[in-house]
């Protein structure tokens, strides 16, 4: 798929179609939605624990998708490639999570550390580091 390096609905469809049979092969409902966000349910009411579940979504990931989702939508996401730093700002800005004051440099340094002066799992948060171009949500 990444040989003519390009990437196209139909390749990431069948990734995502043969990650979904691999993970009912194990047990699990696998339904991964248009954001990136999944959803996994057990078939048949097992009680495996997270690590292993997550495990099994690694495997078959890496066998059937190979990445492929993930560059799919890093493309679609910021498909002129701009600074991650400016589209994030500028997105939070926009949703109202930070004030004209937060700058592009604390973001970075934030990031770093892991360590946000906002609530990073908020809604609108989420959505500004999943598309802040709101360019995924366009289909």
């Amino acid at each position: 798929m990444l040989a003519d390096g390009v990437i196209t609905a139909d390749e990431r469809a069948d990734a995502r179609a043969r990650t979904k049979v691999c993970m009912r092969e194990h047990g699990y409902r696998y339904e991964e939605h248009r954001d990136g966000a999944a959803d996994i349910d057990p078939l048949h009411g097992q009680r495996e624990g997270i690590e292993q579940v997550m495990s099994y979504l690694r495997g078959c990931s890496r066998r059937f998708d190979h990445d492929i989702s993930r560059l799919f939508d890093a493309i679609r996401r910021n498909p002129e490639h701009r600074d991650e730093a400016a589209l994030q700002v500028a997105c939070l800005r926009r949703a109202g999570v930070v004030g004209r004051d937060y700058t592009e440099q604390r973001w970075r340094t934030e990031r770093e550390a892991y360590v946000y002066s906002f609530v990073e799992w908020s809604p609108e948060a989420t959505q500004c580091r999943l598309d802040p171009l709101g360019l995924l949500q366009e289909g």
